[in-house]
């Protein structure tokens, strides 16, 4: 996260070497041996960036030429991101695809409140919107297809999302006990004009429908954002960090 928790400002003065996930985190470590050199992301990520979204789209089953929203709430779920979705879904499904990942544990209900909420559509409209409890081998693909990602903030989430230039809403978990180092992730990304912030207590039906709307409707303003989402992305974080680990071990070699 861009604000390091406790653990990590702990064993900060016990390190030789820190390195951090995002830029504004320098400032909570020694510049002197504090290096920015991102964070590490699957392998699958990167194998997808080159694809085009409507390439991506058609692999996944959706209409390559209709802009696909991904709304994930990570692998446990989020319930009250999955509510409102649901409600919100005979507005979007008027001119966007959705690809809903529930969380294994909140699958039946949602899809329960999803089947309720579409009743009386046609078949048409229903067949924008596909639910799945979890993605696992199609997740990087998913993410390449959509045109928008509405999700939480984690800090490996949106590593991801900056390797893949992914324009995003932003839901936040709620500050708990320490404040919310989501919430600060997410407004960093906002700041450098990466992302656009709801959060969880704004989370309603007419706020959501509102923001995607707004979002989808200008190809030149979904172009910025990827632009900037692109401007924080590491791709190279894995290997840098590797050569930084063995530089440190052939300095205590030689040292020895």
């Amino acid at each position: 996260d861009v604000s390091p928790n406790l653990s990590n400002r702990l064993i900060g003065p016990l390190a030789k070497r820190i390195s951090v996930a995002f830029a504004d985190s320098l400032n909570y470590f020694p510049k002197q041996k504090t290096l920015h050199l991102g964070n590490p992301v699957r392998e699958a990520i990167l194998e997808v960036a080159g694809v085009p979204a409507e390439q991506a789209r058609e692999k996944l089953g959706f209409d390559p030429a209709l802009p696909l929203v991904l709304v994930t709430g990570g692998s446990q779920g989020a319930r009250h991101l999955n509510q409102v979705v649901c409600e919100t879904l005979p507005e979007l499904l008027m001119y966007c695809q959705v690809l809903q990942i529930s969380g294994s544990k909140l699958f039946e209900e949602t899809r329960s409140q999803a089947e309720q909420v579409l009743t009386g559509q046609n078949e048409a409209v229903k067949a924008r919107y596909r639910v799945v409890p979890y993605m696992d081998d199609e997740m990087a693909l998913a993410l390449q297809a959509s045109s928008l990602v509405v999700c939480r903030a984690g800090a490996a989430t949106l590593s991801e999302l900056a390797i893949l230039g992914k324009p995003c809403l932003l839901v936040p978990l709620p500050p708990a006990i320490g404040g919310s180092p989501q919430e600060v992730n997410a407004f960093m990304f906002a700041r450098k004009q990466a992302a656009k912030v709801l959060k969880d207590g704004e989370l309603t039906r007419p706020n959501l429908a509102k923001s995607i709307r707004s979002m989808l409707s200008s190809d030149e303003a979904l172009r910025r954002m990827a632009e900037a989402t692109l401007q924080l992305a590491k791709p190279h974080a894995t290997e840098d960090i590797a050569a930084e680990v063995v530089r440190i071990a052939q300095r205590g070699r030689i040292k020895g």
